[in-house]
């Protein structure tokens, strides 16, 4: 997760920080695309799923929003990068309640 889900998702998330992106910033992003989505599929892996239901549920979310991600990447759809941010989050979420321990809950 940390190595390579948060700071790939990151590129997603603030892919409108720079507006003016050069040639290298499309390849990076798209690049990162590539491993966010190959990440959800990692996590779909029988020696790495946690179980076959919710888990599954959620690295499917996780690896979709990667694949448009990165169709989007290519047509350097900046503005379309930008309104994809709730679904990303979406995914994160529904994981994060599911599997992540004292996320949202209070002590």
């Amino acid at each position: 997760m940390l190595e390579m889900i948060f700071p790939t998702s990151n590129e997603l998330f603030y892919v409108g920080r720079e507006e003016d992106k050069s040639q290298k910033d499309w390849n990076d992003l798209r690049n990162n695309m590539v491993i966010l989505a190959e990440s959800a599929n990692l996590l779909m892996a029988d020696n790495r799923a946690k179980d076959k239901d919710q888990w599954m549920k959620d690295a499917k979310l996780l690896r979709d929003v990667a694949t448009k991600a990165l169709r989007l990447a290519k047509a350097k759809d900046l503005e379309a990068l930008k309104a994809l941010n709730d679904e990303a989050y979406e995914s994160c979420q529904s994981c994060h309640v599911h599997y992540r321990p004292g996320y949202k809950r209070r002590l």
